[in-house]
């Protein structure tokens, strides 16, 4: 039986044993709504999108340069997500930020100490089993990073690799990572891979001029339909027997 202490003043006693013997019985922790509004997620996304395209002896990367959070707050319209390792890799990042900026520490710090010990470069080949081995060693509490490595090989063809969280690689032709990979992937697929070019249809060869062009329409398009991608876009070409160039390009800013 409740009672209430405004109109039995005695009964003020009874009343806070009932209360606590009910607070006992159900704490508020074990409600729904609360355990949702007390939950803690480590990660976070902060949108944007990378492609790579892989040629005869070339690499285009691409990345927009805009960081938002829940997808309408610009947190910057310049982050960086295109790292220059060294002469023969480049790596693209998308995903949690705090993650990449984690992981590029650590690959500079590995490439540091292979220049030490070895006096040269490491190859494109090499940093790829290098970054593999990174992200498997933490894959019980994943890197949030999409990740692509692309240069040139040892051979002097164009090399991009391809992986998911934990370290699993594949060597493509083309990859795209971010929020807007489900739209680059399928404009890649038809004009590069000719997945689902019809038959008939010239299907030209991919020189470098043809795959920056590409690179940029495939962004152009995503960042009409995608909001966290936008702002500019950075373009870096890596070529055979020639340093890496880096490039900004105008994208739409809203």
């Amino acid at each position: 039986m409740k009672y209430d202490a405004k109109t039995d003043p005695l009964g003020q006693m009874k009343a806070f044993k009932t209360a606590f013997s009910e607070v006992v019985a159900d704490p508020d922790w074990k409600n729904a709504r609360l355990i949702e509004r007390q939950r803690w997620n480590p990660y976070s996304f902060e949108g944007g999108s990378t492609c790579a395209i892989a040629g005869a002896d070339f690499v285009v990367l691409a990345s927009d340069t805009r960081m938002s959070q829940h997808e309408i707050n610009i947190i910057t319209r310049d982050a960086e997500k295109m790292h220059v390792l060294n002469n023969n890799c480049v790596l693209a990042t998308s995903g949690f930020y705090g993650d990449v900026l984690q992981l590029k520490r650590v690959l500079m710090s590995r490439l540091h100490k292979y220049r030490f010990d070895f006096g040269s470069e490491m190859t494109v080949d090499l940093c790829s089993e290098l970054l593999s081995r990174n992200l498997y060693y933490r894959r019980f509490f994943p890197y949030y990073t999409g990740a692509i490595l692309a240069g040139v090989d040892e051979n002097g063809k164009g090399a991009v690799f391809s992986y998911d969280p934990i370290g699993c690689i594949e060597r493509l032709s083309y990859t795209a990572s971010g929020a807007a990979e489900p739209m680059l992937i399928p404009f890649l697929d038809c004009q590069i891979g000719h997945v689902t070019l019809a038959d008939g249809i010239e299907r030209p060869a991919l020189t470098i001029e043809r795959a920056t062009s590409l690179i940029k329409d495939a962004f152009r398009g995503a960042a009409e339909r995608e909001i966290s991608t936008g702002d500019k876009i950075h373009l870096i070409i890596a070529r055979a027997g020639q340093p890496i160039t880096s490039t900004f390009l105008p994208l739409r800013e809203d």
